[in-house]
């Protein structure tokens, strides 16, 4: 095993209750779906809430729970049993795409719905913590989560993201020319520029509007938690395009809130610098850690 961390024998019982919702998209009057989950029992008051993009190719279900099959990391703990033992709401787009399913990669439509379930859930029996939404995700998920968040910052009080693509058009070329045979068999460079509706060449404003880079000014007011390695194979060149370059443009633009990095390389005890190593790099995120981190934060 290139990492040593092992996913455990049994898990816990979930207690965490699942809402499947299906609303009416404000941007296009398209019918789209959510995973909601919730404490067991829930008394009636306002509920902190996390939005959790999944990754990019993931669906919900292997984001709440046990990661895309054939894992590389082989362990994917997600959000299992987290919204009964924290007493949150987890709520998790499938995601708004238009050519390309499970690639949504932050787009518009993807974003407002997103910021749309803020008063879609009170609005329909789920009652939320207006002060207390945050926004969480891996890869994509991650991406997804700080565009929301520069996007509308005055409606998220703190935001993480692990392993988070934050220059899309750099990683669409990255993808296409990866060193891994495996990664390019996927073909998922090409299904990004094909939802994103071209190359980062022919289109530089429809990548630059998904860019968490575009909003670093929006960010600077809102507590942010970045987890990355600079052995990431999935994402590479986090310093220079992603995650770190990210921490660097939010904290020169003098940011007062909270601004935190980690870079996680070496914390797993991980053998080898390979690219099994380091494609379970990318696959490695700790959602409890995330939400205890986020639960201290709220807006005024």
């Amino acid at each position: 095993m290139a990492l040593v961390e092992q996913r455990p024998t049994v898990l816990p019982e979930d207690k965490s209750q699942h809402v499947h919702l299906s609303l009416i998209s404000p941007v296009d009057g398209t019918l789209q779906q959510v995973e909601l989950y919730t404490p067991a029992c829930i008394s009636g008051k306002p509920l902190p809430l996390v939005l959790a993009p999944h990754a990019i190719t993931w669906t919900p279900d292997q984001e709440y729970e046990g990661g895309l099959e054939g894992l590389k990391r082989g362990y994917h703990r997600g959000w299992y049993g987290l919204p009964d033992k924290y007493e949150v709401l987890i709520a998790i787009p499938h995601g708004h795409h238009y050519r390309e399913a499970g690639c949504s990669c932050a787009g518009a439509a993807q974003i407002i719905d997103m910021a749309y379930l803020i008063d879609y859930l009170p609005n329909n029996g789920f009652p939320i913590d207006e002060h207390r939404v945050y926004a969480c995700g891996l890869s994509m998920g991650g991406h997804e989560a700080l565009v929301l968040a520069g996007r509308y910052p005055n409606k998220i009080a703190g935001a993480a993201a692990f392993n988070p693509i934050v220059d899309l058009g750099a990683w669409q070329y990255d993808l296409v020319y990866s060193s891994s045979e495996e990664i390019r068999s996927y073909g998922t460079g090409m299904r990004i520029a094909n939802e994103v509706g071209g190359l980062p060449e022919e289109a530089p404003a429809l990548y630059a509007e998904r860019n968490a880079m575009t909003y670093a000014e929006q960010l600077v007011q809102i507590p942010i938690m970045l987890y990355w390695s600079e052995r990431d194979l999935v994402v590479p060149r986090q310093v220079t395009h992603h995650a770190y370059a990210l921490y660097q443009k939010v904290k020169a633009l003098g940011a007062t809130n909270p601004i935190s990095e980690f870079n996680h390389t070496r914390s797993h005890g991980a053998i080898g610098d390979n690219d099994q190593t380091n494609w379970q790099l990318h696959e490695w995120c700790d959602y409890e850690l995330a939400l205890q981190w986020l639960l201290i934060h709220q807006k005024a």
